[in-house]
């Protein structure tokens, strides 16, 4: 998922590295997030996953029957050849090509359709998920949080994953039981 490499960036680290004396000093208690598993395994998101799956078999299905009737336009019309004038010929084959595009057209569409109704999930999703960290972190007196991704966090305990909290918080949201 393409948003993932958005949630972090160099500059976490950087700042991270920057403020590291000033965070001993403190004690200041550090927890991480996998907010890609938050997305997928809440409920939300294995709705979502569920709704997508529904949605793509769906729009897979309409082209395959558009794909067939195609396929049957373009035998019939191999049988007509045989018989037509070439103006009649041309006609026909320009009007199977329109066809083709048309159908070309509905499956970039549909996959454009596909996309974006993953991104907006995936948006609403994150600003969700960052509102549910910041309610974890001040209940188990975090004072800071990282994503857990290859980029920021080489090395964490256990004990420090917040993960499974934010899911069980993010799901018992009114907003997570749709």
């Amino acid at each position: 998922l393409h948003w993932l490499t958005l949630c972090t960036g160099f500059g976490v680290v950087a700042g991270l590295l920057a403020s590291a004396p000033v965070l001993a000093a403190d004690s200041v208690k550090i927890g991480y997030v996998d907010v890609r598993t938050v997305v997928l395994e809440s409920k939300s998101g294995q709705q979502h996953k569920a709704e997508m799956e529904k949605f793509v078999k769906d729009k897979q299905s309409a082209l395959k029957k558009e794909e067939e009737k195609l396929k049957t336009l373009q035998q019939t019309l191999e049988k007509e050849m045989l018989t037509l004038t070439e103006a009649q010929k041309q006609d026909k084959q320009r009007g199977f090509q329109e066809k083709v595009q048309a159908f070309q057209k509905s499956a970039q569409d549909a996959e454009r359709e596909v996309r974006q109704k993953d991104t907006e999930f995936t948006n609403k999703a994150l600003e969700d998920v960052r509102k549910v960290i910041t309610e974890v972190a001040k209940e188990e007196k975090v004072g800071l949080v990282l994503g857990k991704t290859e980029m920021s966090v080489l090395y964490a305990e256990d004990g420090m994953d917040l993960t499974p909290k934010v899911i069980k918080k993010y799901d018992s949201r009114p907003a997570a039981k749709k």
